[in-house]
């Protein structure tokens, strides 16, 4: 592209045509303007805010050439190429880099702007900001490709051992097919959670999720939880009464995912724990894995995050966005806590009367 332009009047393309300036400036979306080398001509405040910095000039100064921001290097090379054959691009997702070190995400739509001889003089464009929609994206994709893994599993069981029965019925013994039954529900009742937490996942209203609050005995829904676990996982209690009010599948949805990412990411020793505050229940996951850095421990509680330790999960699971929210609904409250042995995540529920 920089082998179309002539010599650029540097002074004449930086500036805007009267009255222009003023909306330059006061239009919430970044806007800039960009010589064919690279180098950045004009910019709005909002480009230089979306881009961690006080003002444009301080951009210019930093910045030296629009390929600096890059991450990608070859993203640049695309873009160049598809501005010098069509003259313009549209919704081109590119990952910029902003002055903290942080990065985002926006989507670029520019055009060339060319002289009466057909020499480029610069190119002008704007960016939105689509970190979220390409965070989101990210794990929405991750989600649904790690679920359609782990659903093979017990899928591939369910459907081997029922070619087995069909093929050979009479060749079984009545305790082995009730052997070979126990197996498939067992297998059946994983892959129907597992749908279960993709459900609830996907809702984007929380609220409108069925919660159906009864008194019941958490020890025995956390028995049927690690029921279902292969791993060496203690249970202990506080000698104090057990009992909650709560939704007994939601309970249950949380401990599983809690128990889950505890086997897959904690340390050796797990063990859940109950405790009686009086008017609460305290349900206790914890391991002896590294603990969390402090400006994690609210973090990981957020959609689309993940720790850096604990929760590098590549797995099926609610996610500790979603497990807060179900303990909210149930008048309750997820937390992590370290107390300087195990990596705990608390859920809090109310005490049965």
């Amino acid at each position: 592209m920089e082998n179309l332009a002539g010599n650029v009047d540097r002074e004449r393309v930086t500036m805007l045509p009267g009255g222009i300036e003023g909306l330059f400036a006061r239009l919430p979306v970044a806007l800039y303007r960009s010589a064919p080398d690279g180098e950045l001509l004009a910019a709005n405040p909002a480009l230089a805010a979306l881009l961690g910095y006080e003002s444009f000039e301080e951009m210019r100064d930093t910045v030296g050439s629009v390929e600096s921001v890059y991450v990608d290097s070859t993203k640049r090379e695309l873009w160049l190429n598809q501005i010098s054959e069509a003259g313009e691009v549209h919704d081109f997702d590119v990952e910029l880099r902003r002055r903290d070190g942080d990065t985002v995400w926006v989507q670029d739509t520019a055009r060339a702007v060319y002289d009466d001889k057909g020499r480029l003089l610069y190119c002008e464009g704007a960016l939105i900001d689509v970190t979220e929609k390409v965070k989101a994206k990210k794990s929405r994709d991750e989600f649904v490709a790690t679920v359609s893994h782990e659903l093979r599993n017990p899928m591939s069981v369910l459907l081997g051992l029922a070619q087995e029965l069909a093929s050979d019925y009479e060749g079984f013994s009545d305790e082995e097919r009730r052997e070979i039954a126990a197996v498939m529900a067992r297998q059946a009742d994983d892959a129907s959670w597992i749908i279960e937490d993709l459900l609830v996942a996907y809702r984007e209203d929380m609220s409108r999720v069925p919660i159906a609050s009864q008194p019941f005995d958490v020890v025995d829904e956390i028995r049927r939880v690690l029921e279902g676990v292969d791993e060496s996982v203690d249970l202990e209690t506080d000698g104090g009464g057990t009992r909650v009010v709560a939704d007994p599948r939601r309970t249950r949805q949380i401990l599983r995912n809690l128990v889950a990412n505890a086997i897959r990411y904690g340390g050796d020793r797990i063990k859940v724990v109950t405790r009686n505050s009086g008017d609460s229940i305290d349900i206790m996951v914890c391991d002896d894995g590294e603990p969390l850095d402090p400006d994690e421990a609210e973090r990981i509680f957020e959609s689309y995050e993940r720790g850096s330790g604990l929760l590098d999960a590549k797995s099926v699971g609610l996610g500790l966005s979603v497990a807060r929210k179900l303990a909210g609904l149930m008048n309750g409250y997820l937390v992590y806590r370290h107390d300087g042995e195990f990596s705990c995540f608390i859920v809090t529920l109310p005490a049965a009367s």
